[in-house]
């Protein structure tokens, strides 16, 4: 019997990549439900600013700060926030409710990621750029950092001076799932946004092997551990947004850490849970939006290791523009080690990277779950094999590969937006 082909198409940084799955072999697409976007973003946001969830409106918070210098954190271009869209109308917010832009700083809250170029900053923040000052967070330096004591975990407490001494402090960012917050936004534009390396580190390492049980599920000892960081070191407010597939504003939720983040994340539960009764030998999965490295990229293959049948074999198909991770070079440096050698290692503070060697273990953990073959323009084969992949030029070579392992008639998955998709196992 004549087989019949399906063409498919994955996001490949400002393109596609199509590639052909026999119809008879394709289990499933998953990609996120493309909701409609409001047809009034401006005041959408300004709805949710004036109506908060669990807190005060932003005029309130002002009124009653005890100062007016005011810190703004926002995501870096790792992340699709629609921060030129966010941050005029909340500074016009907040010149009305009495801060002027001069008290005004916006923090580029990078986490342990590179810093932004001015170039970059620019493209970020749009004319914003020339009404208030910008900066990017440096999580390793302490002249710019400040310890506030432990959360009940023990965990240290290490922060942005310049956040922490604000008066009015407020965190914008994106509702998509996480396999080590849960789901991104809220507490996490602190923690690890504007956190020392110690408390990334510490709180990451804590995830690093139990993930596969937290990507989806906000109410995990990892999220609750983050908020507690925020919570203890001031934030007064989130602003989060859901969007759809062409990264439009669906819903906008702001106020307080914990209840407005909760509230959003069930807004993006819609968009971004894809429920799944079966486990193909193969999943295919592209990494958009988590363009830029591998360290980006493995949110995809943590989605697909969940989605593929335990020992099948993810095709993870990531641009990696940056290769591997510029920040991090112990990705490769520890090459195929195992994750629980690595972890055991990392207790014992053996490491001078111990948030990258965090990521390490968690794709370790993602080795074991599954074969994985990378398709990669930014990551070399000799790279790929010395991570413990294997590598493939194209998605269809890639396909052959697996077919290869599992046979011709193996079952396929297909995930379009890797780093966007929380996987409901039925």
């Amino acid at each position: 019997m004549s087989r019949m082909w399906k063409t498919l198409e994955i996001p490949w940084c400002k393109g596609k990549r199509h590639f052909k799955i026999a119809e008879q072999a394709l289990a499933w697409v998953a990609t996120p439900r493309n909701y409609p976007g409001v047809s009034d973003e401006q005041g959408e946001i300004l709805r949710a600013i004036r109506t908060p969830v669990g807190s005060l409106p932003l005029r309130e918070l002002v009124a009653n700060a005890k100062g007016k210098k005011t810190a703004i954190l926002v995501d870096d271009a790792t992340r699709v926030t629609p921060v030129q869209t966010i941050l005029p109308i909340l500074l016009d917010e907040l010149n009305v409710a009495g801060v002027p832009d001069q008290q005004i700083k916006v923090i580029l809250a990078l986490g342990s990621h590179r810093f932004m170029t001015p170039a970059e900053i620019r493209s970020r923040l749009g004319p914003c750029t020339e009404r208030v000052e910008a900066i990017n967070h440096a999580y390793n330096d302490p002249a710019q950092l400040v310890r506030l004591g432990t959360t009940t975990a023990g965990t240290p407490i290490i922060v942005s001076r310049v956040y922490y001494e604000s008066d009015i402090s407020i965190g914008i960012s994106n509702i998509i799932p996480h396999f080590i917050a849960g789901w991104s936004g809220g507490a996490k534009i602190v923690q690890p946004g504007v956190s020392g390396e110690e408390t990334t580190a510490r709180i990451h390492l804590n995830g690093s092997l139990s993930w596969p049980a937290i990507l989806g599920n906000p109410e995990n000892p990892i999220r609750h551990e983050m908020e507690e960081v925020a919570r203890l070191s001031g934030l007064k407010m989130v602003i989060n947004t859901v969007l759809n597939l062409e990264e439009k504003i669906v819903k906008v939720i702001a106020g307080d850490i914990v209840l407005a983040h909760r509230e959003a994340v069930r807004h993006a539960r819609e968009i971004y849970e894809f429920p799944i009764s079966e486990q193909p030998d193969i999943v295919i999965a592209g990494s958009y939006p988590a363009n830029k490295d591998f360290w980006q990229a493995d949110k995809a293959l943590a989605a697909a290791a969940l989605m593929v049948k335990p020992g099948g074999t993810v095709i993870l198909a990531a641009p990696c523009v940056e290769g591997i991770s510029p920040e991090h070079p112990v990705l490769l440096e520890l090459g195929d080690c195992p994750p629980r050698e690595v972890y055991e290692r990392a207790a014992g503070g053996e490491f001078q990277d111990p948030i990258g060697v965090t990521a390490h273990i968690k794709i370790g953990v993602m080795r074991e779950m599954a074969n994985v073959i990378l398709v990669s323009q930014g990551v070399s084969r000799v790279d790929t094999v010395r991570m413990g992949l294997q590598y493939a030029p194209d998605i269809d070579s890639a396909i052959a590969m697996a077919q290869a392992r599992h046979g011709t008639t193996a079952r396929v998955g297909v995930i379009t937006h890797g780093a966007d998709i929380a996987p409901v196992l039925r």
